[in-house]
């Protein structure tokens, strides 16, 4: 039998709360990074997995993102797999977006309107994390981008590590950049 999230328990209880938005954390992304050695890859999994400990712990909602298929296509392609270990429980929120902002989902959009503040991580940051922050900024919430708990994808002529390295001070302009350490003692 599955239970159900009753969302307006997020939404109601969220007015002191903090939420951490883990982004993108599937096998198809974690497959890409993997092949470009520059990639803090397993440091940056680690992060991930100490503010989820952190967050549950404290009993803080979190919400897992991840894009899906935009086309419109009867064919719609499923979402990869999480990675193992990074399976969303039952309490968590999970919110798939066509696009790579997380407020391309309406749902995700209204909770963090009732919230107003959030921490993000996760992998694709240079499109993901990017795109979110931008548009949080936009809409007045308080981002917190948790740097090292976070990878970016290589580009032609510039590895993985040097496109985190802009990602994360473009990311500078539109919130707050922590690393996990600092985030979990705040």
């Amino acid at each position: 039998m599955s239970t159900v999230i009753d969302l307006r328990t997020y939404v109601s209880s969220a007015s002191n709360s903090r939420l951490l938005v883990m982004v993108d954390l599937q096998e198809k992304n974690y497959s890409e990074l993997v092949c470009d050695r520059a990639s803090d890859l397993a440091r940056s999994l680690e992060n991930c997995m100490s503010a989820i400990r952190h967050a549950r712990n404290l009993g803080l909602p979190i919400a897992f993102t991840r894009q899906t298929d935009s086309s419109e296509s009867i064919e719609r392609l499923s979402p990869s797999a999480w990675i193992s270990g990074f399976e969303p429980k039952r309490s968590d929120m999970v919110f798939e977006r066509p696009q790579p902002s997380c407020y391309a989902n309406q749902l995700f959009a209204d909770v963090v309107s009732q919230i107003g503040s959030f921490a993000i991580a996760g992998l694709v940051a240079e499109e993901t994390c990017l795109a979110t922050a931008i548009d949080a900024s936009h809409r007045g919430h308080h981002v917190t981008f948790l740097s090292d708990a976070s990878a970016s994808r290589g580009r032609p002529d510039a590895d993985a590590r040097a496109v985190h390295v802009v990602t994360t001070k473009a990311i500078e302009l539109f919130a707050d950049t922590v690393t996990t350490r600092d985030w979990l003692l705040a």
